[in-house]
C-alpha cells in the first residue's frame, strides 16, 4: 500500500476520539466508513463532528462549503462487513487489549490484505493485537492526541514485526492531512506523549499528596511556565540552552528526591474510590458545575487553534 492507493478509510468507534479522526480524514479530502455499534453512540459521534467543525468554521479554518462536502464523505454503519473496500482501518474502541484482538481477529477476514490497520491506543501492546491478524507487518499503532481534530501530533508506533513500508506510508498519510507525524521505534507502554504526560502527572500527584502545592497552583505553573515554554521548544531543546552541564549537576541532586511511585498514589486512589472521577462524575481535584466542563474544553480549542494560528505565522517560533 502507498499514499496513492488510499481512498477509503475506515473508522472504527464513535467517540471522541474515533470521531475526531474521522472528521479529519474527510476533512482531507478521503471517504470514511464509519462503524459504531451503537445508533446512539454513532449519532453522538456525527455530533461532535458538527460541533467541532463549527469550531473550525468560527476560526476561519473552515468554510461552511468545506464542512457539508466533508460530512458528505463519512458514512455511517454498524455492519463491520462494510469496512471491506477500506484501504487504511483506523480504530478507536475501548482501551481493552482482549476487545481490540477480537476486533482485528474479525476485521483480518473481511479487510484486504493490502489494507493497512492500525489501531489509536494509547499505550496497549501493539505487537499482541497484531498478533490478531495474519499480516502483521501491516498493523502499526496510530495514535492522535485529544483533541485529535487540533493537535497536530501523530504517533506511528512500530511492533515487531511492522515494516518499514507501512510506517512509511502512514508517515505519508499524516503528512497528507497536515499532520506532525513522529516515528516510535520501539513498543513500549505509552510510546512517548503518554510516557511524558504520566511523568509529569505522577510528580504533580506527589506534589499534591505530599502537600507542596495546591492542585491550582500546580496547573498554574503548567500553564503560565512550562507549559508555554514546551509549545515551542522540546525538554531536550531546552537542556541544550540551558547548558548540559547545568542540567547534569540539577539532575544528580534533584532525581533522588522526585517521585519514584510504580502504581497509581493514594491521592487518586482515594478520589476514584470516592466517586469523584472529574467532570464526567461533578467533581475531581476541581468542582464541574452543569454545562463548566463543556465550556472549559470549548475555550480550550478555541485557544489551541489561535496559539496554532501564531505558530504557523512565526509569532511564536
Amino acid at each position: 500500500m502507498n499514499l496513492a492507493n488510499i481512498r477509503k478509510i475506515g473508522i472504527l468507534g464513535a467517540g471522541t476520539m474515533g470521531s475526531g479522526v474521522a472528521e479529519i480524514f474527510a476533512e482531507s479530502g478521503y471517504d470514511v466508513i464509519f462503524y459504531n455499534r451503537s445508533e446512539a453512540g454513532m449519532q453522538r459521534g456525527l455530533g461532535r463532528i458538527r460541533s467541532n467543525q463549527g469550531t473550525l468554521i468560527r476560526n476561519d479554518i473552515l468554510t461552511q462549503a468545506e464542512a457539508e462536502a466533508a460530512q458528505e464523505r463519512i458514512h455511517p454503519t454498524h455492519d463491520l462487513t462494510d469496512l471491506a473496500p477500506a484501504d487504511v482501518i483506523s480504530e478507536s474502541i475501548a482501551e481493552n487489549l482482549e476487545m481490540k484482538v477480537a476486533l482485528f481477529r474479525k476485521l483480518d477476514q473481511i479487510c484486504s490484505e493490502k489494507a493497512i490497520l492500525t489501531t489509536n491506543t494509547s499505550g496497549l501492546n501493539i505487537t499482541q493485537i497484531a498478533a490478531a491478524v495474519s499480516q502483521p507487518e501491516r498493523f502499526a499503532g496510530l495514535h492522535y492526541v485529544n483533541p485529535p481534530h487540533i493537535i497536530p501530533l501523530v504517533e506511528i508506533i512500530k511492533g515487531e514485526e511492522t515494516s518499514d513500508a507501512t510506517c512509511e506510508c502512514l508517515i505519508d498519510l499524516a503528512k497528507e492531512m497536515k499532520k506532525e507525524p513522529v516515528l516510535v521505534q520501539k513498543d513500549v507502554p505509552g510510546f512517548v506523549s503518554v510516557r511524558l504526560q504520566f511523568a509529569v502527572m505522577r510528580e504533580a500527584l506527589h506534589l499534591v499528596e505530599e502537600g507542596i502545592a495546591s492542585p491550582a497552583d500546580i496547573d498554574a505553573v503548567m500553564k503560565h511556565g512550562l507549559g508555554l515554554r514546551w509549545a515551542l521548544l522540546g525538554p531536550l531543546e531546552i537542556a541544550d540552552l540551558g547548558g548540559l552541564d547545568v542540567f547534569h549537576t540539577i539532575s544528580n541532586y534533584l532525581f533522588k528526591s522526585l517521585s519514584n511511585a510504580t502504581d497509581s498514589p493514594k491521592v487518586l486512589k482515594d478520589s476514584v474510590a470516592a466517586g469523584k472521577l472529574g467532570a464526567k462524575s461533578g467533581s475531581g481535584f476541581y468542582d464541574y458545575s452543569p454545562g463548566k466542563a463543556q465550556q472549559i474544553i470549548a475555550d480550550r480549542d478555541e485557544k489551541l487553534l489561535e496559539m496554532l494560528r501564531l505558530k504557523s505565522r512565526g509569532t511564536l517560533a
